[in-house]
């Protein structure tokens, strides 16, 4: 038949019986089970019923005579009519849902959801199908991971949101084992250094960003790129061959402006008679060459501006020939000031 609250129990609870001996001086029992109060277990000494709250007083399991009984072997016996069959609080099978204030357990808990906003306390195992709501802090004296490979733990500060990950840790390991978490997790060292945080190697599988800048590998040739630029931070060393980016000009004529931040190189070939522009892309310390080469016709002249440095304050005569080859070293020395060595003429 339907019904409303707990579902009905299908088994019923006899009241209990404690026997005692007295000894003329004891006043204190312990009864086997807890008694509600002094009015629901019946005390017979003598099989002298004695009143409650008057000859005795109950405190869960401990019985107290006002007087001692009387020495007597199993002259005291105690009726527990205080057997409780249910109150309707604990979860029953069959229920969608039940609430509690403060929730402990010391079995397994099994259910689709779970949420405390109190206390829930549970030494054994917690499984849920679905979400587990703590709204208070949550202390974990086991392990704490997933229960699968594919599976990961979130710790989100805020919400969790893809525009909100600065305020996300994400935990991701495989099986958990000491021996597999140095190479997926982040390690703190408890020194409070932050220079200690990260003692493991850290993998990225993308580009990092750090602020407006981003690193990326550059893979062709085996090399990190900040910005798109290779920079070397201290001593490097090179172990295999290396190539500048060289810009090439074909069929120049009048004023080159040449773009020292892109290119170390400068490959140009005069249609005639050219200057070199004032850049303002120079880097100090920069180092590299560049090559004129006189078309069919030849007799091509240079002309420096103002940052362009050369030997003397005399200016870079190049050779006249047709199709002749020179190669004119430069270095970045200051803002504005790029210096000229000796062109080395005619190669051939």
């Amino acid at each position: 038949m339907a019904y409303l609250g707990a579902s009905p129990f299908n088994v019923f609870s006899a009241p209990t019986k404690d026997v005692f001996s007295g000894d003329g001086s004891e006043t204190v029992f312990t009864l086997s089970k807890s008694a509600g109060s002094a009015a629901t277990i019946d005390v017979f000494v003598a099989n002298v019923r004695q009143e409650p709250n008057v000859a005795y007083t109950t405190s869960d399991r401990t019985l107290t005579f006002t007087s001692a009984p009387a020495s007597g072997s199993s002259n005291i016996y105690v009726i527990n009519n205080s057997t409780v069959i249910g109150n309707g609080l604990l979860p029953v099978p069959g229920r969608d849902s039940d609430s509690v204030t403060n929730f402990t357990s010391s079995g397994t808990i099994t259910a689709a959801a779970i949420t405390a906003s109190s206390t829930a306390t549970i030494s054994g195992a917690l499984t849920t199908s679905s979400t587990a709501t703590i709204g208070g802090d949550t202390k974990i004296s086991g392990n704490l991971r997933s229960d699968t490979s594919a599976d990961g733990i979130q710790i989100n500060a805020t919400d969790g949101s893809a525009g909100n990950a600065g305020d996300l840790v994400l935990l991701d390991g495989t099986d958990g084992s000491a021996t597999n978490a140095g190479s997926s997790l982040l390690y703190e060292d408890g020194t409070g250094d932050p220079a200690n945080y990260f003692n493991n190697n850290i993998k990225f599988s993308g580009d990092v960003k750090v602020g407006s800048a981003t690193i990326t590998e550059d893979t062709t040739n085996n090399q990190l790129k900040i910005n798109d630029q290779v920079v070397s931070f201290g001593k490097t060393t090179i172990g295999a061959t290396q190539i500048v980016a060289s810009d090439t000009f074909k069929g120049a004529t009048d004023s080159v402006l040449l773009d020292f931040n892109a290119f170390q190189n400068f490959i140009i070939t005069l249609d005639g008679s050219i200057t070199l522009a004032n850049p303002t892309t120079e880097n100090v310390g920069q180092t590299g060459i560049m090559v004129f080469i006189q078309d069919g016709t030849g007799s091509r002249a240079l002309t420096l501006a103002g940052d362009y440095e050369s030997v003397g304050g005399a200016g870079i005569t190049l050779s006249t020939g047709a199709n002749a080859v020179d190669i004119l070293p430069y270095m970045v020395v200051a803002a504005n000031r790029i210096a000229l060595g000796a062109p080395q003429l005619a190669f051939a």
